[in-house]
């Protein structure tokens, strides 16, 4: 049985545990997806995402290490976990996605110059640019896309108001969620959509999680609710090419 105190508990949730006292199976997959998210060599053409990644890293083997350690048990080294688990998967069909006339939302070929210096510059280990939307809320016809969100053949990337860039590999992906913003649900205070939207209905969030259940970006008012609709069928379809 796995230690209960609060040193153990700061580890799980290190590791993506947040709630209850983990198996040692659990601590180990746990561990293994960790460090498939946050390995420094992922993020080697991301300037700005590779210095996070690398303390990540590191905090994530000093819990599993002081987890093996304290609680005496048997579990695999961290380098044999870790070895080949780095590399992203390939490309698979590119499911449709279509934003119709939405402002600022663009799907390849049909990038604007704008657009196309950004993907050159943020999307070189993703693979090839699927679409991109902007997220500064412009109404100018002209976009520098100086935050956006960008879908592309192996992943997700963001940049948002503070200039923060995410990235989300699809393999990654937990749930996806289209939900109310007045009412709640279990991840936040919202509850799930069922059926399309309107222009009637309430606005709504779009909330993507990564699969170990923490929150990788929601989009709200940053764009169109048709936006986000759209979002959400084409990561459904992406989740299910990588979780079959």
């Amino acid at each position: 049985m796995s230690c209960d105190c609060g040193q153990c508990r700061e580890h799980y949730r290190t590791l993506g545990i947040g709630y209850g006292i983990p198996t040692e199976s659990e601590i180990q997959d746990a561990y293994r997806e960790a460090i498939k998210q946050w390995h420094p060599d992922l993020y080697e053409n991301f300037a700005s995402l590779r210095a996070d990644a690398e303390e990540r890293f590191k905090l994530i083997q000093v819990a599993y290490r002081e987890l093996k350690e304290h609680n005496s048990i048997a579990m695999e080294s961290p380098a044999e976990i870790a070895q080949g688990e780095i590399v992203p998967e390939k490309p698979v069909d590119t499911p449709p996605i279509s934003f119709g006339d939405a402002p600022g939302c663009l799907v390849a070929p049909n990038f604007t110059p704008e657009a196309e210096e950004v993907i050159a510059r943020y999307a070189k280990k993703l693979g090839s640019a699927i679409a991109i939307v902007d997220l500064t809320g412009s109404r100018s016809q002209t976009r520098s896309y100086a935050q956006f969100f960008l879908l592309a053949d192996l992943g997700i990337m963001v940049r948002d108001a503070q200039n923060i860039v995410s990235l989300l590999w699809y393999k990654d992906l937990g749930e996806i969620n289209l939900i109310r913003r007045q009412e709640q649900s279990k991840h936040g205070m919202w509850q799930s959509l069922v059926g399309g939207i309107s222009g009637s209905q309430p606005k709504c969030v779009l909330q993507i999680l990564r699969n170990n259940g923490a929150l990788f970006y929601s989009l709200a008012g940053q764009v169109e609710d048709s936006v986000k609709t759209a979002i959400h069928d084409f990561l459904q379809l992406k989740k299910n090419q990588s979780h079959p």
